[in-house]
């Protein structure tokens, strides 16, 4: 029965149609974009050659973050940056375009009208032939920061495709030789700039942020047919009594109704950025479904973070060489943080795993072995831990309850293409083959009987 209602749940929600996309495209004019760059000049639209040269000889070789380290990989990341305190924007006129931009822009991804969106300028990027961004994700750079805005300057290129991919589909942007082009996103999206094959690609990035917005609509859903729906499956799920899956084995297996309801959704959070006011597009819809038809029900609501960890067999692991490895992600790829070999004594013997420097190996662009490689076997074991909780009135705090069972997780009728945060490969053990392990992060909304 619980099967069944938790499909019907998760087909219900999935049924809330999104009130915007996860990224949002606009081509504009560039007659009120008057900018001067220290040492080349004002720079007149659309670009030249010749000033896009003079650009690069101005910038320096774009860097990224890992810790509190700022690091230099052409692998990963090979383009010009202009430093900031260079650039200047007549802000006054850059306005009449930049502030209905936005408007337009929050509509389209699907943010309510009532908070203020801005747009920092964070950098300005030249790409010229061969240069490119590996696919990675932005990281919030400020209080507030929900997504990036990219400007691409017009100018006569080709490659340098902006392609942004969430649940598995992807918006693509190639730029105007003659207009502005305006691509917001937000920003756990995977994103990547192809390798410009001719000419030069000139952008303006910006960090988007939205402050005053309000929490979940769910007055909106209160007469909605489909909340009244929810409501009796919600009652379902909790009247039920079924078979707990974290039952030991040598133990009569008692029936129980299900503690929560644990449904999971699209978009991924940091603990800074996380709260019913910063909700990104679809999940601030289904969040107020959720909360609608909780309150139909009588049941409390909650929002969440989680870790999950799902272990596989694996055959890409040379049990003569490697004995673990652990990557994890930073701002622009992966990077090994900690490495050991294996040796084996003059009879064979596999003795202590000798530590390996993973500072010696370089960032990558993917995973030595990712999810849904044909290297991986079947799937051994997964888990779910709740790790932050937020209630309706915006208190935070650790969760006492972190486990989650299979009989409360609703994983919701999409398939997820969210990227793991950490992988780590283990070569053969002696009495198990290798195996390979990732963790991901997932947000949750949570319902719960009242006390």
């Amino acid at each position: 029965m619980t099967d069944q209602t938790l499909r019907a749940i998760g087909e219900l929600m999935g049924s809330v149609p999104s009130a915007g996309s996860f990224a949002a495209r606009r081509a504009g004019s560039a007659e009120n974009l008057v900018i001067e760059v220290a040492g080349v000049g004002p720079i007149r639209l659309p670009v030249t050659s010749a000033q896009a040269r003079r650009l690069c000889e101005v910038a320096r070789p774009a860097r990224y973050g890992l810790r509190e380290q700022t690091l230099l990989d052409a692998n990963v990341r090979d383009t010009w940056e202009v430093p900031r305190d260079r650039v200047t924007v007549d802000e006054r006129r850059w306005r009449e375009t930049l502030l209905p931009m936005l408007d337009i822009l929050r509509a389209e991804l699907g943010l309510a009208p009532d908070g203020e969106l801005s747009a920092e300028l964070h950098s300005m990027l030249v790409y010229e032939s061969g240069q490119f961004f590996r696919r990675h994700r932005d990281s919030e750079k400020s209080e507030g920061m929900l997504g990036t805005l990219v400007v691409t300057l017009p100018s006569a290129f080709t490659g340098g495709d902006l392609v942004i991919e969430q649940q598995g589909t992807k918006v693509t942007d190639q730029g105007s030789p003659a207009e502005l082009s305006f691509v917001a996103f937000y920003s756990d999206c995977e994103h990547e700039v192809l390798p410009v094959t001719d000419g030069f690609r000139i952008t303006l990035t910006y960090n988007l942020v939205a402050k005053g917005r309000s929490g979940p609509d769910a007055a909106a859903f209160t007469m909605h047919p489909s909340a009244a729906s929810l409501a009796e499956q919600l009652r379902a799920h909790f009247t039920t009594p079924v078979e707990s899956s974290t039952w030991p084995v040598h133990r009569e297996r008692a029936k129980r109704p299900p503690r929560q309801l644990v449904y999971l959704l699209d978009h991924q959070y940091s603990q800074h950025g996380f709260g019913w006011d910063q909700l990104k597009g679809g999940d601030a819809t289904r969040a107020a479904m959720m909360l609608a038809a909780a309150d139909i029900a009588g049941y409390d609501t909650l929002l969440a973070l989680a870790e999950a960890e799902y272990s596989y067999e694996e055959d890409y692991t040379s049990w003569m060489l490697i004995y673990r490895q652990r990557w994890e992600r930073v701002e622009d790829g992966w990077k090994c943080v900690e490495s050991a070999e294996t040796e084996f004594d003059e009879d064979g013997e596999m003795v202590e795993p000798v530590p390996a420097d993973p500072a010696s190996l370089p960032v990558l662009s993917e995973l030595p072995l990712a999810p849904g490689s044909e290297n991986l076997g079947e799937l051994r074991w997964s888990s779910i831990t709740l790790t932050w909780l937020i209630d309706r009135s915006g208190a935070a705090g650790e969760p006492a309850v972190r486990e989650v069972r299979d009989e409360e997780l609703c994983t919701g009728g999409s398939k997820s293409t969210v990227e793991p945060f950490a992988s780590e490969i283990e070569g053969y053990m002696g009495n198990e083959g290798n195996t390979a392990n990732f963790w991901y992060r997932r947000a949750a909304i949570i319902v719960r009987p009242r006390r």
